[in-house]
């Protein structure tokens, strides 16, 4: 029996570089097809991310606000969102340290690039960088009355394309920059910026 499969395995003939090539262009002309596609969809997946940030910290800070979450006797905003360690700040708005009192979760507190201008953060969340608003756009005279988060992509037009803003009305805001294939995102959604459909 076993002579009888190595006579036929013998007999066989493989394939021609012929065969061998037409399958190769095949799998490259899927492969060029399908690639650009996947690239699409996960920027797609990506903005999906960050404009919910932005809903989720519109979300948190209106619960610091109504609920006076720092005890301070005034309703206002935080600039902060910090760590399980920090007090007054989204991660720790009672100063408990208690991981059930948080108002976002852990991945925020990398993607925080506390106002340097541009999308270079630890960790960014689904390629989307967070930053306080500190331009004119936000009234900060005390007691707080607004409240600005932006997020930007941390590479154009391979993990975002729009970069994204919430204030304190509550909008969820977006605009396409004018920038290079690949630049880092600069945080240029602004208030006057229509809101995202």
């Amino acid at each position: 029996m076993f002579k009888n499969i190595l006579r036929k395995k013998k007999g066989e003939k493989g394939f021609t570089l012929i065969e061998l090539l037409v399958v190769a262009a095949i799998i490259g002309i899927l492969l060029a097809i399908a690639i650009p596609n996947i690239i699409k969809a996960r920027i797609s997946a990506n903005e999906a991310n960050a404009r919910k940030a932005m809903q989720t910290l519109r979300d948190a800070e209106a619960i610091y606000f109504e609920q006076d979450l720092d005890s301070d006797g005034t309703r206002d905003y935080t600039q902060l969102i910090g760590d399980l360690g920090t007090p007054d700040s989204l991660r720790n708005p009672e100063d408990t340290g208690a991981i059930e009192d948080a108002l976002i979760d852990s991945s925020f507190e990398l993607a925080d690039v506390a106002g340097s201008g541009t999308a270079d953060c630890v960790d960014p969340k689904a390629g989307y960088c967070v930053s306080f608003e500190t331009d004119s756009d936000v009234d900060t005279t005390e007691p707080m009355q607004d409240f600005g988060w932006e997020s930007s992509y941390t590479s154009f037009r391979k993990t975002g394309r729009r970069d994204y803003a919430v204030f304190g009305d509550g909008v969820i805001r977006c605009t396409v920059p004018t920038a290079a294939s690949s630049s880092q995102g600069a945080f240029s959604s602004q208030r006057s910026d229509g809101a995202c459909d």
